[in-house]
C-alpha cells in the first residue's frame, strides 16, 4: 500500500484501511477518553442534553477549572465572565465547548517529557489560538475546527517521537528540508509520518472527516491541486500555513521552509494577497507578545 498520500481521496482510503490500522497500531495512539465519548454522543443528538453535557465536564475537577480559563481568556472577549461549565456552553455554544475540552483531553493523554514536547504543547497553543483567529478573520471553515486542526494537525510528533529513539533527528531534517515535503522526509527514516499518526488518531476520537483528512494532508501541497477536495480541507491546511508562517517568526525564525514551499498556492486558496497573510501575521505576532497565549 502507498503510504504517501497527496489528494483528498488517497488520504481518505488511507484512513480507513486495515493495513493503516496495523501500520500504526504498534506506535500507541492513546484511545479515546470514554468521557469524550460520552460527551460527544451526547452532542451529537438531534436534541442534545445540555445540563447532561455540563454535568459530563464538571466531574473533573482540573478540566473544568482549565475550561474556564480558556474561555474567559481574550481570544473569545466575553462581555462577562463565566462562572461556570453551565455559563460557558450557554455562551460559546457546544460545538465550541466540545473543542476546547477535546483540547484539553488530548493535553491529559500525551506525554509532555523533555524540551521537545514541552516545546510541542507551547507550539500547538499558539497553532490553536492562531487558527481561531484566522478563521474568524477570513472565514470559510468554522473555529471551532479550526481550533481542533491547530491542536492535532502535530499530534503524530510526540507518539513517533515515543516510538523510534532518533525521531529528534529526523524532525531536525525535516525541519532544514527545503524541497523534499516533511513527511517525505519522515517516510524515508520511519516509513511512517505523524500526518498520518495524526489523522488516524483524529479518526479514533471520532472527530470529523474532514478534520482528519487536513491533518493528513497538511504537509503534502499537492492537495491544492486537487479539485475533488473539500473546500474545508484546503482552507484548514492554507491557514495552518500561515499561522506556521506567525509562530515560526515569534521564535525569531524569519525563513519559514513550509511556506516557501507551499505558501504562494495557500495564498491564492484562501484568494488573498500577500499583503493581507503579512497584516494577519502581524496581529498574530502581536497577541503572542501580549501573553494571549
Amino acid at each position: 500500500m502507498n503510504l504517501v498520500a497527496k489528494t483528498a481521496d488517497e488520504a481518505e482510503q488511507q484512513l480507513l484501511s486495515p493495513e493503516t490500522d496495523a501500520l500504526v497500531k504498534d506506535i500507541g495512539i492513546p484511545p479515546r477518553p470514554s468521557t469524550l465519548v460520552d460527551l460527544q454522543e451526547e452532542m451529537a443528538k438531534e436534541d442534545p442534553d445540555f445540563g447532561r453535557i455540563g454535568r459530563l465536564v464538571s466531574t473533573d475537577v482540573a478540566m473544568t477549572v482549565a475550561l474556564l480559563k480558556v474561555v474567559n481568556s481574550p481570544l473569545y472577549g466575553l462581555s462577562r465572565r463565566c462562572e461556570t461549565v453551565d455559563q460557558a456552553i450557554a455562551m460559546l455554544g457546544l460545538k465550541q465547548v466540545g473543542s476546547v475540552v477535546t483540547g484539553l483531553v488530548l493535553r491529559k493523554v500525551l506525554p509532555v517529557n523533555g524540551p521537545q514536547l514541552v516545546r510541542f504543547w507551547d507550539v500547538s497553543g499558539k497553532r490553536s489560538h492562531a487558527m481561531a483567529r484566522l478563521a474568524k478573520h477570513f472565514g470559510g471553515v468554522g473555529v471551532d475546527m479550526a481550533q481542533s486542526f491547530g491542536l492535532f494537525c502535530d499530534v503524530g510528533i510526540p507518539l513517533l517521537m515515543g516510538r523510534f529513539p532518533t525521531y529528534g533527528q529526523t524532525l531536525k531534517a525535516c525541519n532544514e528540508e527545503t524541497t523534499r515535503s516533511f513527511t517525505d522526509v519522515e517516510h524515508a527514516h520511519h516509513q511512517t509520518d505523524h500526518a498520518l499518526v495524526g489523522g488516524m488518531m483524529a479518526r479514533g476520537w471520532g472527530l470529523p472527516s474532514v478534520l482528519c483528512k487536513a491533518i493528513r494532508l497538511h504537509h503534502d501541497y499537492e492537495v491544492f491541486n486537487d479539485r475533488r477536495a473539500d473546500p474545508a480541507v484546503i482552507r484548514l491546511i492554507a491557514l495552518g500555513l500561515v499561522a506556521e508562517v506567525a509562530i515560526q517568526r515569534f521564535a525569531g525564525l524569519n525563513n519559514s521552509n513550509e511556506w516557501a514551499k507551499g505558501g504562494d498556492l495557500a495564498a491564492g486558496a484562501l484568494v488573498i494577497s500577500d499583503l493581507d497573510v503579512e497584516e494577519a501575521i502581524e496581529r498574530l505576532l502581536e497577541e503572542f507578545s501580549a501573553g494571549v497565549v
